[in-house]
């Protein structure tokens, strides 16, 4: 399947220079150690300038969670859904949203290592970041059109898979192989998708209690 991507061109030059460089300076450096002055300088601006963009730290994560940078946007994951995409099953629209989500992060090495980080550092600017994969998975599930049955937690088996999918993704960085299934190609992928989409079926097919 060849990725499709999504452009944004809201932004000017320097503004995305900027963010790309925060982008940048975050994935090497942690929220910890994120610095005004190391962005500027990776963005090749003065201080002054980066601040007539943006109003500090805050104010430049928060644009950099929202920019299609960081995160696909859901446009970006509907367009690398199936094109009959309201149409198909329950499972396979779920798993089409982690097949889509998969294949843009493989594209985003840096936000990888950023959610790595954010396991080791919990502070203000990662919660900027976070929020913005909240609503981005709650918008691409407003376009689901079949019913899931009612005594199915969807939220808690999309946070099951969402983890599953984030850590096997940093771990396919720098790790080849897990529990036996290759992270660096897409015959593994593929194995895990299929197996994903299976077990899914078995939680979302309708029962026939379901639909009396």
């Amino acid at each position: 399947m060849t990725l499709k991507v999504v452009p944004i061109n809201t932004l000017t030059a320097t503004r995305r220079k900027i963010l790309h460089a925060a982008y940048k300076c975050a994935a090497k450096t942690g929220f910890n150690n994120l610095d005004v002055d190391e962005i500027a300088l990776k963005a090749g601006v003065t201080r002054k300038a980066l601040y007539s963009y943006f109003n500090g730290l805050e104010n430049l994560l928060s644009e950099l969670a929202v920019s299609g940078i960081y995160w696909p946007t859901t446009e970006e994951l509907l367009a690398n859904a199936p094109s009959e995409f309201p149409e198909i099953e329950p499972e396979k629209q779920v798993a089409a949203f982690f097949t889509a989500l998969r294949r843009t992060l493989e594209t985003r090495p840096d936000t990888l290592r950023l959610l790595a980080w954010e396991m080791l550092e919990r502070t203000q600017l990662s919660e900027l970041l976070e929020d913005v994969r909240v609503r981005t998975a709650l918008e691409f599930f407003e376009h689901m059109t079949p019913d899931v049955p009612d005594d199915v937690d969807l939220a808690a088996a999309v946070a099951i898979l969402g983890g599953a999918i984030s850590y096997l993704s940093i771990r396919s960085l720098n790790t080849k192989h897990f529990g036996g299934v290759s992270l660096q190609d897409e015959v593994g992928w593929d194995r895990m998708e299929a197996a994903m989409q299976g077990m899914l079926k078995g939680l979302l097919c309708l029962r026939p209690e379901s639909m009396d």
